[in-house]
């Protein structure tokens, strides 16, 4: 068997490496996000904005980009579409330019049926698991994560 053009390192089988299947899994759940808000017309990064916006109503830019730990011209750019689109509204608070972002009525009206929707994908994603097993995914995930922030 002639040498491996990668180098002896490359005897393992990257399809079983976390990576790949992280983003194999990554591509396929966030399509299924995808479809299930699409009825709403809502992308996965808007709503993933809208829910954290609807937990704190009144935060800034600045605060929801580190909740969602992104970065700010991505966000900038995901508000402006939900503003646009009249999913959000901006106002000011206090001194300075800061402003508060607040659901728009639409939104208030659409995110709970959004949410439930989501919640079906999530629990269609997680049906070949036990109770227990997609739980202990779900911590084995995040601490992975928390890990690995950087």
């Amino acid at each position: 068997m002639p040498p491996s053009p990668l180098g002896e390192e490359a005897v393992f089988d990257h399809k079983e490496t976390l990576f790949h299947v992280a983003s194999q899994l990554a591509r396929r759940l966030a399509n299924h996000l995808r479809e299930a808000l699409e009825p709403f017309g809502l992308h996965p990064a808007q709503f993933t904005a809208l829910s954290e916006i609807a937990e704190r109503e009144g935060l800034t830019q600045a605060e929801l980009v580190t909740r969602l730990e992104l970065e700010q011209p991505g966000v900038a750019r995901t508000l402006g579409g939900l503003e646009a689109d009249g999913w959000i509204e901006k106002a000011s608070i206090g001194k300075g330019r800061a402003q508060g972002l607040y659901l728009s009525s639409k939104a208030k009206t659409v995110l709970p049926e959004a949410a439930a929707a989501a919640a079906r994908a999530d629990r269609q994603a997680l049906a070949s698991l036990s109770k227990t097993e997609a739980a202990h995914l779900i911590d084995g995930l995040s601490e992975l994560a928390a890990a690995n922030r950087g």
